[in-house]
Parts: C-alpha cells; sequence; structure tokens
C-alpha cells in the first residue's frame, strides 16, 4: 500500500508487546447462568477489588449473552479516591469515576462458557492502559448495548492472586439506583456475580487497544426472509405484545416466480379443522411428516411433503435441528440459518400437556390446513392455549398464516419462554433484512434466491508485529475485484457513486490516500479473495486508523459494472 505501507516502514523499529497475567473470577459450583435475549440499556455488576502491586489494566473477558455481531461497550468505573469499598457508594453515582473503557461484540445466547465469552480491551480516557496501584477500591463493571450472563452464585466467593484480589457483589439493571440485591440473596433475582477474568501487566506499560470493526453496508442485498420477534424487552412482556399483534391478524405469501410479495390480513380466513382432521403424532419439541395431495411449489423448490414441528413453524424438509441452539428458543440467528425452507410462528407450544388440543392436518380441495387447535404452551401449570394455521395452496403456491387467537398468558419458567418469532426464511444462511411489523406492514418483496453484499472482514487483530489479513466475501460472479487500503474514512452511509453509475453503491475509503490489491475467484496464480497489511512492531503506530473496502467488477450491476462492499476499519495496537 503506498502511502500507508510508507508510512508503517518509516516506523518500523521493533518494540516487544507485553505479556498479560490473569486474575480469573470464576464462581465455584454457581446456582445457575441467566441471560435475557434483549438486555436492558445498561447493566452493572459491582465488586470490591485490592491490589497489592502495581498493574496495567489491559482487558476484562467477561460472559455475554448477546447475538453474534452485536457490539456494545464495557466500562471500568472505580469509587473515588479515599473510598474503599462500592458499599455504601450502590446509589450515589458522585462517589464514582470512570476509569477505562472498550468496545465488546456478542458471539452468541447459546453455547459453552468458553464460547460466549469475549474479551474487552480496555483504554483510559488518554488511550492507554488503567494503572491501579496498591490500594482498595470499589469497581463497577458496566454493560452497555449488550447483555451479560447473569451468575446465580448464593453466597459471596473471593478470588485473589499476587497481584490483585476481587470479592463480594452487587447487581443493577441501571447504575446507582437501587440495587437488585448484594450476592448471597435467596429469592428472585438476588444471588448474582461477575464472572470473568481481569487481564493485566506488572507495572506501568504502554498499552493500546487493537480493533477492527465494520461499517456502511455493501451494496444490492437482495432480501427473501422476513421476521418480527416479540421477546423480553416488549411491553408489558412478550406473550401479551405477540397476542395483541397477532390475534385477528394474518399473514399471506403470494408467489411472484422470484420470491413472495408478504401482505397482512385479517383472521377471517380461519377454516376450523372438521372431523376428519388428522391430529399429528408430535411430541414435545419435535416434528411429523404431512403428505401433500400434490407438488407444492415454494420459491426455490417443490415438495410432497410438509414438516410440521410442535413449536409453530413448518418446513419443506426437516428443521428439527437448527443452528445454534434448541428448537424451542426462538432467536432470529437460528430462523435465517435454518437448513430448510420454513414458514414461522415459532413459539415454545406443548401439544403433549394435559388438556392441550392438538396439532392437525387436513386437506380441503387443493389447500392443506396446518392447525394448532387450542394447543398450550408452557409452563404447564397455567392453561394458556394458543389457535393459529398453515394455508398452503398446491395450485397457486400462496401461504398463509392466521393467528386466530394467541394467549397473553405466559408465565415463564426460564428465559425467553414467552418469545415468538413469525415470518419466513428460505433454507440456508440468509441475510438480516431488519424486523417488519405486521401491525404497519403495507406489503413487503422478498426476493429468491437471496443474495448477499459484498463483503469485507478480518479475523485479524491489528496487533503491532502481526499481519492483517483481509477477506473479501460474496462475489456475485466468477471474476475480478480490488481492496482497497486508505489512511481516509469516507464515514457511513459513505458517497453515493449513483453519480458515476452506481446507484445505492457507496464509497467509504478514500482511494486517493492509499493504494489496491487486485482480487480473483478464478484461480489466476498469486490472486485471491484475500489481501495482506504487515504491521511493523513500534509503539509509535499505536492508534493508527486504516480504512479498507473492496469493490468487485459486476457488468449486470449497474451502468458503472462495480459493486462495493462494506468498509472495515483497523485501529493498530499493543493489545
Amino acid at each position: 500500500m503506498n502511502k500507508t505501507l510508507s508510512l508503517l516502514a518509516a516506523l518500523s523499529c521493533g518494540a516487544a508487546l507485553t505479556a498479560q497475567s490473569p486474575l480469573n473470577v470464576f464462581p465455584v459450583a454457581p446456582v445457575g447462568y441467566y441471560g435475557w435475549n434483549t438486555p436492558p440499556p445498561i447493566t452493572s455488576v459491582m465488586v470490591n477489588m485490592t491490589v497489592t502491586s502495581q498493574v496495567t489494566l489491559q482487558a476484562i473477558s467477561t460472559l455475554l449473552s448477546t447475538p453474534v455481531g452485536v457490539v456494545g461497550t464495557l466500562e471500568i468505573w472505580r469509587t473515588n479516591p479515599g473510598i474503599t469499598t462500592y458499599v455504601g457508594s450502590e446509589t450515589v453515582a458522585a462517589n464514582w469515576s470512570l476509569a477505562a473503557s472498550g468496545r465488546i461484540e456478542g458471539k452468541g445466547t447459546t453455547g459453552t462458557l468458553a464460547s460466549l465469552t469475549s474479551t474487552s480491551c480496555q483504554e483510559n480516557g488518554a488511550g492507554g492502559g488503567l494503572v491501579l496501584n496498591p490500594g482498595s477500591f470499589g469497581l463497577l463493571v458496566r454493560y452497555v448495548g449488550v447483555n451479560p450472563f447473569l451468575i446465580a452464585v448464593g453466597t459471596p466467593q473471593t478470588f485473589t492472586n499476587a497481584e490483585l484480589s476481587v470479592s463480594g457483589g452487587s447487581l443493577q439493571y441501571t447504575p446507582w439506583t437501587t440495587p437488585i440485591a448484594a450476592v448471597g440473596g435467596t429469592t428472585g433475582f438476588t444471588a448474582w456475580g461477575f464472572r470473568g477474568s481481569f487481564l493485566y501487566a506488572n507495572g506501568s506499560v504502554p498499552h493500546a487497544c487493537a480493533e477492527a470493526s465494520n461499517y456502511g453496508a455493501g451494496c444490492y442485498t437482495a432480501n427473501g426472509s422476513a421476521f418480527q420477534e416479540w421477546t423480553d424487552n416488549a411491553t408489558p412482556n412478550a406473550a401479551a405484545a405477540a397476542s395483541a399483534a397477532l390475534t385477528g391478524k394474518s399473514l399471506k405469501f403470494l408467489p411472484t416466480g422470484s420470491g413472495y410479495i408478504m401482505l397482512p390480513g385479517t383472521a377471517a380466513g380461519y377454516v376450523a379443522p372438521t372431523a376428519a382432521a388428522t391430529a399429528l403424532t408430535l411430541g414435545d419439541d419435535n416434528e411429523a411428516v404431512v403428505p401433500l395431495p400434490g407438488a407444492f411449489a415454494y420459491p426455490g423448490g417443490s415438495t410432497s411433503n410438509l414438516f410440521v414441528h410442535a413449536n409453530g413453524y413448518v418446513s419443506v424438509g426437516s428443521n428439527n435441528t437448527l443452528p445454534g441452539g434448541p428448537n424451542y428458543l426462538p432467536e432470529i440467528p437460528a430462523m435465517l440459518s435454518a437448513t430448510e425452507t420454513a414458514w414461522w410462528s415459532w413459539h415454545d407450544y406443548n401439544p403433549t400437556e394435559t388438556g392441550s388440543g392438538q396439532v392437525k392436518s387436513e386437506a380441503v380441495g387443493t389447500v392443506t390446513y396446518i392447525t394448532w387447535d387450542g394447543v398450550e404452551s408452557y409452563p404447564t401449570t397455567t392453561a394458556n392455549p394458543s389457535t393459529l394455521q398453515f394455508q398452503f395452496d398446491i395450485a397457486t403456491g400462496e401461504v398463509t398464516i392466521v393467528w386466530q387467537s394467541i394467549t397473553a398468558t405466559g408465565p415463564i419458567a426460564y428465559l425467553q419462554q414467552q418469545d415468538h418469532i413469525i415470518g419466513f426464511s428460505p433454507g440456508g444462511v440468509s441475510p438480516n433484512s431488519g424486523l417488519f411489523n405486521i401491525t404497519t406492514l403495507v406489503s413487503q418483496l422478498l426476493t429468491v434466491p437471496e443474495r448477499f453484499p459484498l463483503q469485507v472482514s478480518t479475523t485479524s487483530k491489528p496487533l503491532l508485529g502481526q499481519t492483517v489479513t483481509i477477506d473479501t466475501s460474496s462475489p456475485p460472479n466468477l471474476g475480478l475485484g480490488v481492496n482497497f487500503l486508505s489512511l481516509v474514512q469516507i464515514p457511513g452511509p459513505g458517497l453515493d457513486l449513483g453519480i458515476l453509475g452506481a446507484p445505492g453503491c457507496a464509497a467509504l475509503a478514500d482511494i486517493n490516500a492509499g493504494t489496491g490489491n487486485a482480487l480473483s475467484n478464478l484461480g489466476l496464480p498469486g490472486l485471491s479473495l484475500q489481501s495482506s497489511l504487515p504491521l511493523p512492531n513500534n509503539p509509535a503506530l499505536a492508534g493508527v486508523r486504516v480504512f479498507s473496502q473492496s469493490a468487485w467488477l459486476d457488468a449486470t450491476a449497474n451502468a458503472l459494472g462495480i459493486i462495493t462492499s462494506n468498509g472495515l476499519e483497523l485501529v493498530v495496537g499493543i493489545y
């Protein structure tokens, strides 16, 4: 890269990176781990910390329950000088000062403790590390825009190594309001503690965070999926909000030859099952196969069977095992990456509950009706039946979901038990089109096959002394492209290239302040969909920002014959 590489080369004298030591705060034999599907705007956990010898705090690793790719901020606050504990300062904001903060990104809502742990590099207000000198103070870990897993520990615990000690704890949904309760409570959401690691170096050392993040968007996405979700941030709760929005409504999918037009309607088209309807043999959380009276055409294929799942979705193939989590927890990423094309009214229904109605199938003429006929939701101690229906017309290819009556009663035995997701998604991984709202929907075009925008990304951390590999993905054809590296950003949404003949595509990096590297997926020698940026090992480069964007030749896309990707920002760092 002419200008960027010349700058980096000029500062290429080396300096070793500093290794960190952790204090692991891993509660022993916790009561349980819990996380909300949609977090409060801010959640905070307070602990007491004692420092025995000077360290530089570099990062914090902590357990999150946050969808992949959702980015928030982790902040570290400490009590002001002379205040040696958080106790007594829980509701006194004036006793606290922001000490450090950093970006943190979700890794999912289901998985192992290791797979859901995310690390946030921490910088003080001056861009360095947080130097902690010997002494005792209160520490507040504040989660903004991401959701920590809440750790029920039952009794206070202390964690100590040669340099640090952490003990106690208190959880607040909003800092400096009345605490929900201190660690050690016995009822409700009271016995909660922090789980994570404090990563630091001994002494006062240079520190700067290496970060990679996306901005802006690639052009010409074709969305074939649509969804609406009601989850635990809904008012007054997910069950009641879904009931209010869905009861008496319907959603129709009209074939266009290249997807659907999705239209809202009323429940007037509901057809009650007759005595000839077949009650499906469905256990809790599983599916049954329903033969159709003929071939049913759907966007991307046709089928003579439908796979009906107890939890409110119908597929053209088996979707009993969903990517990333159990089939009784409605999650948008799981819907968008389900293996088989499906229509969704996803909720944790339980047709095996005593007194529950059944899921029934019935073919009348060219239409096959799949009806949840008074089927119960969890928990089993509450009567809360719902009636909804999927209608598949093999003559026209139309699909209609009708919500006759959705229960508003949803006391929960576990988090997300009240959640609902409705919509449609073709099989395989789909672009995220964003939420629609059935109460305001007029119409929405769904295009199949779907098309992802050109994307630029990296799994590398832009650390001094290492090489960053930049990946370009989702090119629309076999051909050629270029990846640009620049020292000057054009902030999102970028400069629209319509004036050049590529409307809707944006420039997100100034190509005059950098250079380009050729890309190809043709198998040509020396070319690939990757480019590299070697970073010299010099602390003077810490904080330098490099911006990247890819472009691809596509004569069918627009008059200019190119499409562009999102932007990638790299912040060169020591940690």
